[in-house]
């Protein structure tokens, strides 16, 4: 027989870790976007000077935006562990036999 009470904290807590998974991956997708555009306006004004841009400046900009946001993204990053946490005590709560 399936334990109907134990489910559902179970299907709460695995939609509330796919929320913040979700989250996460649209901020670091925000990131990756932004850090692209501002490497572009770089390299176009770079060559409206006759400079080469720097060849790595994608990446520094990308480590500098997660540097701006790392409260947030250290936050969500936080809230997913400790959600991985309860969906593997729940589990193992669901399951008496694995003892």
């Amino acid at each position: 027989m399936i334990n109907t009470f134990a489910l559902g904290p179970l299907a709460k807590a695995v939609s509330a870790r796919r929320e913040t998974q979700r989250h996460l991956d649209c901020l670091s997708r925000q990131i990756t976007a932004r850090a692209g555009r501002q490497a572009i306006t770089v390299k176009v004004r770079s060559r409206a000077r006759r400079r080469s841009g720097p060849r790595h400046y994608h990446r520094e900009l990308v480590e500098r935006l997660v540097f701006e946001r790392w409260g947030e993204l250290d936050g969500l990053i936080s809230r997913l562990a400790a959600q991985e946490q309860v969906i593997d005590e729940l589990e193992h709560c669901d399951h008496p036999l694995a003892q």
